[in-house]
């Protein structure tokens, strides 16, 4: 039977450190979700007290400054958790981080895998087999700071030409292309998109495609709209449908074309 497996982290945090680890914690979590976990929590001990023999302050020999977190990792299976673990461990972040990079106490923490005994973590939902994909051609950490202000964008993976481990030579890759983005991964709404510079430069031209944004509510739909249209061009003014209670389109300053909508009310 095929079943889920969790990696456990504890470990001691100095508390004028949170912050550092917060940081420290999202960045590695992107590494980790890209390389192909399942999810990454990490927690911050709320009501952890010591206790007579035993507990989660004295199992890390907590300090008076401090305070436990821990990090839970969720893969596939126990063969699938090595694999990610040998690949993170490459990867750029992890490999060029020493003791002093990494704001938590390495030499009292510790750690241990778990197979499911009573339960299942949830398997998330797979990707959809076609996603849409976006070349900025130069303008793509531009067109990643604009999604995250005007539609609330999560960056779930950003990597730039210079961070591929396999890079090719300069015959094929330019140097002045190791600063730009090779590939990024933005969750909007719930949804994926995919998106990098690519290999050319010059305008943009994104004619012959649209993407369609369904808001929640009326005034949400207003919000992105108007979010969007800053610097870009409205093709059609945001408006009652027969299809929808709020219905427009416009090109954000990009020329990305968006489609946005209200789902009708059952």
């Amino acid at each position: 039977m095929k079943t889920t497996y969790t990696d456990l982290y504890v470990m001691p945090v100095k508390a004028a450190r949170i912050e550092d680890y917060r940081r420290f914690a999202a960045d590695s979590r992107k590494v980790w979700l890209a390389h192909g976990a399942l999810s990454v929590t990490e927690y911050i001990a709320d009501d952890a007290k010591p206790g007579v023999h035993t507990s989660f302050p004295q199992s890390v020999k907590l300090e008076a400054d401090e305070c436990v977190a821990v990090a839970v990792l969720t893969f596939a299976s126990r063969e699938d958790c090595a694999r990610v673990k040998a690949a993170v461990f490459k990867d750029p972040m992890f490999a060029n981080m020493g003791p002093d990079t990494i704001p938590v106490d390495g030499k009292r923490m510790f750690f241990g895998g778990f197979i499911p005994f009573v339960g299942e973590a949830a398997m998330p939902t797979p990707p959809p087999a076609i996603q849409p994909y976006l070349f900025f051609r130069g303008r793509c950490e531009e067109a990643i700071e604009f999604y995250k202000t005007a539609l609330g964008a999560e960056v779930l993976m950003m990597l730039r030409f210079k961070d591929n481990p396999d890079k090719p030579g300069p015959d094929k890759v330019p140097a002045e292309f190791d600063d730009r983005i090779m590939h990024a991964s933005l969750r909007i709404a719930g949804s994926e998109i995919m998106m990098s510079d690519g290999m050319k430069s010059g305008p943009l031209d994104f004619q012959c495609m649209s993407l369609s944004l369904t808001a929640p509510t009326e005034a949400d739909a207003d919000r992105l709209f108007n979010a969007l249209a800053k610097g870009g061009t409205v093709q059609m003014p945001l408006g009652k449908a027969f299809f929808s209670p709020r219905f427009g389109a416009v090109a954000d300053k990009f020329g990305v074309s968006w489609m946005i909508i209200v789902q009708p009310k059952a």
